[in-house]
């Protein structure tokens, strides 16, 4: 409990006053809601642009947290979302939400649930904020139901991470998917730790822990995923017409000697040598059927 001093001074006029029916900020997250009313890319960013973080929930398609514009500006498309939907913002205050939740700092848009578990919930009452179910509530009514509106949130992040909040819960989730951002953008040459880095919100120091342990960190791992590429292409016969060096290219791969030195150093043999060995196995195969 609290005690207050009124106007008096003697102490019979000192008012108790339960610390339950005083006001408390919803840990400084600010809770906005509003209905869609404009296209989704347009009010996700005009949110991300005030200094919020922007959940979108919609019973007609998986809710999804936007930390920035950074974050957002990433994407390769635009979120899709019907347009008959029911659409809600909750918005949020986001160096508060990064004070709660540091370890969604430098991960990509988070995606959840919105047809069960706390998501679901979540949803509910972003519907019954938007319609106006705390109107006219005293302030400290109105103040205690946003802290577990904020509390919901909270739960529903962990519940998405899998309640991994440790380093090693934290280091999974962002490995795997800075190395979905890379296996979508293993074809561009000027792709490099650096530029992944940045991409993710991440030092270049943070990204070369995250390869700890792979053979030649970051780089080496794309290098032996570019190279499983050119292997798999140069044994499909639909290839065959493709001349060695347009596949190299297209993955990645602008200096052919480069490219010849490292694709034998992996696989003991040349690209030519492998394509003609994949090519009279698939004759040696067709002779057979038809024999």
């Amino acid at each position: 409990m609290v005690v207050t001093e009124s106007p008096r001074d003697d102490l019979n006029a000192q008012r108790i006053v339960p610390l339950a029916t005083l006001a408390v900020p919803p840990r400084g997250m600010d809770p906005v809601v509003a209905r869609l009313s404009t296209t989704l890319s347009s009010a996700i960013v005009g949110i991300l642009q005030q200094g919020r973080a922007v959940l979108v929930l919609s019973r007609q398609s998986r809710g999804t947290l936007y930390l920035d514009q950074r974050q957002f500006a990433a994407l390769t498309a635009p979120p899709a979302v019907e347009p008959t939907a029911d659409v809600f913002l909750l918005s949020v205050t986001r160096s508060a939400l990064l004070r709660h939740l540091p370890m969604l700092s430098g991960l990509p848009p988070l995606t959840f649930s919105s047809e069960k578990g706390p998501g679901a919930f979540l949803l509910s009452v972003a519907a019954m904020l938007e319609a106006g179910f705390l109107e006219g509530a005293i302030p400290q009514t109105r103040q205690r139901l946003l802290q577990h509106v904020t509390d919901l949130l909270i739960t529903t992040v962990l519940d998405c991470l899998d309640l991994e909040v440790s380093v090693a819960g934290r280091r999974r989730h962002r490995q795997k998917h800075i190395r979905h951002y890379i296996e979508t953008r293993l074809h561009e040459h000027d792709l490099t730790p650096q530029s992944i880095a940045e991409a993710s919100g991440i030092s270049t120091r943070a990204l070369y822990q995250l390869f700890d342990g792979e053979e030649g960190a970051v780089a080496g791992w794309m290098l032996n995923r570019r190279l499983e590429r050119i292997h798999a292409d140069l044994t499909n016969p639909v290839h065959d017409a493709l001349p060695i060096a347009q596949i190299a290219l297209n993955h990645g791969f602008r200096n052919a000697a480069h490219f010849s030195r490292r694709f034998r150093q992996k696989f003991g043999a040349s690209p030519r040598e492998v394509r003609q060995r994949s090519s009279r196995g698939s004759v040696r195969l067709s002779s057979a059927a038809r024999g």
